[in-house]
């Protein structure tokens, strides 16, 4: 998009998507940390938000657009290429999404770009119901990742008829996205509170502080680099980390699905 809009006469760079709020909001206030004009998330959401006003992005997107930040600064986070192990997920206190607001019987999944992995699903009789005197749920998991990963954490649910049916509704009590490679080397616990959950529902069904622990293990080999990466181990096949973009002075960028130009 950069190079894109800077070799035309017109600095006009046009795109739309089709969800025309969060993956539009996601790349424009990304473009606006990449061309310099921000050192964080916040001030380019604010900015996009002045043009588009009721955009709402979950943490994960501006964890994403932090990235960005990340890669472009002074001293630039190079994102390394090792494989983490996701051994378990600690979700405290214990989140109240049965019938009798007490409890949750909860499974996770886990996807490693668009592929699921690994779920800890099973038959609802096979199921833990979690009760909130036991103060905490742990699930184990033992799931190696590496990339773009999503947890995703769901409450099983079961009336009388669908038990008969052999037939589960799930609800979903968060989720989680990040990317492996801006995971600090030697981190072993990855803790999220409320406000950094996505797709959460209800907040009378979370306790007061609560919060997710992801136990993990940073392994100490690292992943072959593919070509279509962005970038290896060693930084190399950074293209605007050896040659940074300069300062956005002007510049067009057109979004039909958002309905505004940024200039």
């Amino acid at each position: 998009m950069f190079l894109w809009a800077f070799q035309t006469i017109f600095p006009l760079c046009p795109f739309c998507c089709q969800d025309g709020r969060a993956a539009s909001a996601v790349l424009v206030s990304a473009m606006f940390c990449f061309c310099h004009l921000f050192s964080h998330p916040g001030p380019a959401v604010q900015l996009l938000n002045t043009k588009r006003p009721g955009i709402v992005l979950w943490p994960s997107h501006r964890r994403y657009i932090g990235y960005i930040c990340d890669l472009i600064a002074d001293k630039p986070v190079i994102p390394h290429c090792k494989p983490l192990t996701i051994k378990s997920v600690t979700l405290s206190p214990v989140p109240c999404f049965n019938k009798q607001r007490n409890g949750c019987r909860p499974f996770c999944d886990i996807l490693s770009g668009e592929t699921r992995i690994l779920s800890t699903s099973q038959e609802y009789e096979r199921m833990k119901e979690y009760r909130v005197q036991e103060g905490k749920v742990l699930i184990p998991l033992g799931a190696t990742v590496h990339g773009d990963v999503v947890v995703s954490v769901y409450h099983m649910r079961s009336t009388i008829g669908g038990r008969l049916q052999a037939k589960m509704t799930n609800t979903q009590i968060f989720q989680i996205q990040f990317h492996t490679g801006f995971i600090a080397l030697g981190t072993t616990t990855l803790k999220f509170t409320k406000p950094e959950l996505d797709a959460c529902d209800s907040p009378d069904k979370y306790p007061q502080l609560f919060h997710v622990i992801l136990d993990i293990e940073i392994q100490s080999h690292g992943f072959a680099i593919r070509a279509d990466h962005s970038w290896g181990c060693n930084g190399v096949g950074i293209p605007f980390l050896q040659h940074p973009p300069p300062t956005l002075l002007c510049g067009t960028i057109t979004d039909t699905a958002l309905g505004g130009t940024f200039t």
